[in-house]
């Protein structure tokens, strides 16, 4: 009964996936049979077209893509958070993690390794800082800019920092920001009366945008716990700091959200987040586009449905159910929602999407990130 109620749907939806080209765009997504949404689909929530694996590799876990397209030799570049597929799904916050620089010459990739940028090795305070995650790969001010978390190796301990390295050229070399070893943001605030005190995990999936002349870190913060999430900025006169916190949330979730990345496009701000329970968008695993005017706050009353989940550009039902039999298939999630999503835009439009998949759509045991075309 549940696979002719789905089927329909999903036949609708396949007639589209050429939007992007030209066809009769989609009216609406296969997971939202029988859910009630709270938001309306953005234009890449129905248009998205799903391409293929950025990365591919059954010797690693990949997670957080982050691609820019390089002036110097127009290529697109990506810094990608692995580790290796020995140490399982929890790898990503122990020793052995790492942040890798990958290439391909056109956005839908093969993407290929450099080299590996940074690792627990590489960090000034050994003691403060372990597995370097969630990078976000930027340009600007003629610079390349990463951001970073990284774990605190205290037994029990789970606080985590905002990092940054700043280089000349995307192959190097790089340098720890500022004067504190590459820390830019400290995020569980001594002051109880800030929102950030004693706040949950502290502070990770960093997002970055220069705002006129102003330099922000978008970070998350739980307060009192981690499933009370909300997003705020740290801002600073000075690329590479110091960074002051602002003094509030400045998004006003109603459901645990995460992995921001921030952009512009004709003057308006975006974060773009997950939405892991679907309280945000009234669809599970959905994937949120927040809109600003000003990149200091932002409004659920402004937001739109980003993307769908993977379900929702690859496959049938009948691929799914015989996808999820496979033996030691890689599965976070059933609902095959995205994380870490990032934005390539191309002459200054998104034009790609790139989020790692809760389920390896391809049978293999560890993660991949897929790419998506959209139309903005």
């Amino acid at each position: 009964m549940i696979m002719r109620k789905v089927l329909p749907i999903f036949i609708s939806a396949v007639a589209s996936v050429l939007s992007v080209s030209g066809a009769e765009p989609r009216t609406s997504l296969p997971s939202a049979e029988g859910a009630t949404l709270k938001l309306p689909y953005s234009n890449m929530a129905l248009s998205g077209e799903f391409v293929g694996a950025a990365v591919a590799d059954k010797d690693w876990y990949v997670w957080c893509f982050s691609p820019i397209v390089c002036p110097e030799d127009g290529k697109v570049h990506a810094f990608v958070s692995r580790w290796p597929a020995e140490t399982g799904m929890e790898g990503w916050i122990e020793e052995n993690a790492e942040i890798a620089h990958y290439v391909a010459d056109k956005p839908e990739g093969p993407f290929e390794y450099v080299s590996t940028v940074m690792k627990t090795a590489n960090f000034p305070d050994r003691s403060i800082m372990r597995g370097p995650h969630n990078p976000r790969l930027e340009m600007v001010d003629g610079k390349y800019v990463l951001l970073y978390i990284c774990q605190d190796p205290t037994p029990g301990g789970h606080r985590q920092r905002v990092g940054m390295m700043v280089a000349d050229a995307i192959d190097g070399p790089w340098h720890f920001a500022g004067d504190n070893g590459g820390i830019m943001v400290e995020c569980q605030d001594d002051d109880p009366n800030h929102w950030t005190y004693q706040g949950a995990i502290g502070a990770d999936n960093p997002a970055f945008l220069k705002i006129g002349d102003k330099y922000y870190i978008y970070f998350k913060s739980g307060t009192p716990g981690q499933m009370e999430s909300k997003y705020g900025y740290a801002v600073s006169d000075k690329l590479e700091g110091p960074y002051t916190k602002c003094d509030a949330p400045i998004t006003d979730n109603v459901s645990y959200l995460e992995d921001a990345q921030a952009f512009e496009v004709d003057g308006k701000y975006y974060l773009l987040t997950t939405d892991n329970l679907g309280g945000n968008t009234g669809g599970w695993g959905y994937l949120t586009l927040w809109e600003s005017t000003d990149g200091l706050k932002f409004n659920l009353s402004d937001a739109k449905i980003a993307m769908g989940t993977i379900f929702d550009y690859w496959g049938s039902p009948a691929d799914r159910e015989e996808l999820m039999q496979t033996p030691n298939l890689f599965v976070r999630c059933g609902s095959g929602k995205l994380e870490r999503p990032a934005i390539l835009k191309i002459d200054g439009r998104p034009a790609y999407l790139y989020a790692v998949g809760d389920v390896n759509i391809h049978g293999g045991s560890v993660a991949e990130p897929y790419i998506f075309k959209i139309n903005w």
